[in-house]
């Protein structure tokens, strides 16, 4: 763990995505092994219990964030914002059709570069969307708490930006001892935290995210505070 003293945020990322794919692994592994020394009836019932489980609790999935900018389901607004203390900012926003998208990403300079594009066109397709994935520098964060007792289901929030959405708030500070030494000193260090909101759609899909993300140094320190938000509001 002292090796993590040294390292960026982005390193940060890379290592918790890392470890979390390898419990996820191990997890797989061990269900799959269970569910074969399992009798045939048993089998169903559980599967019945989890699917009805994933829909009431579907958790936070910015895959799928990607996924709807890559294929557009049907039209929506799509912003994306990232406010670091140390002057890093990323504004990226956009108007999705099933087959076109008309937005910008702002600059360092301040200035809008312009992204259009049409389904048609598969190379500038990808052109329009590279310049609208900063969502994926969220990822490592997003993961350091999701499917822990930081994340909390709060209720079924109606409609929330066109969707049908549940509410979920986040708080490491709910992590017990064990979690926060195996996760949050590792990432956040000691005195870190990741604290906001979500409303997700029932596959887990945030259409609206605000969240508050503060690392520190191994002796308490600040090192980076980072502000997030993303939404996708139905047209």
């Amino acid at each position: 763990m002292k090796m993590r003293k040294h390292c960026r945020p982005a390193t940060r990322h890379l290592l918790v995505a890392i470890t979390i794919a390898g419990v996820m692994a191990i997890f797989a592994l061990t269900t799959a092994c269970s569910k074969q020394s399992s009798k045939s009836a048993q089998e169903e019932s559980g599967k019945g219990r989890t699917v009805a489980q994933a829909k009431n609790d579907p958790g936070i999935d910015l895959n799928c964030v990607y996924e709807r900018l890559q294929n557009p389901p049907e039209s929506f607004h799509y912003v994306y914002k990232k406010n670091a203390s140390d002057g890093v900012t990323v504004h990226q926003e956009a108007d999705f059709a099933p087959q076109t998208v008309d937005g910008f990403r702002m600059q360092p300079d301040g200035t809008q570069q312009p992204l259009h594009a049409a389904r048609s066109d598969s190379s500038a397709w990808q052109a329009a969307l590279a310049g609208l994935t900063g969502i994926s520098g969220m990822a490592g964060t997003v993961a350091t708490f999701n499917h822990s007792s930081a994340v909390q289901r709060e209720s079924d929030s109606g409609q929330v930006n066109g969707y049908q959405t549940t509410h979920y708030s986040i708080d490491t500070a709910r992590w017990d001892a064990t979690t926060r030494q195996m996760l949050g000193n590792s990432t956040l260090g000691p005195g870190g935290f990741d604290k906001g909101d979500a409303w997700v759609t029932s596959d887990g899909c945030p259409v609206k995210l605000i969240l508050d993300d503060e690392m520190h140094k191994n002796d308490g320190s600040l090192l980076e505070k980072v502000h997030y938000e993303e939404a996708m509001v139905k047209k």
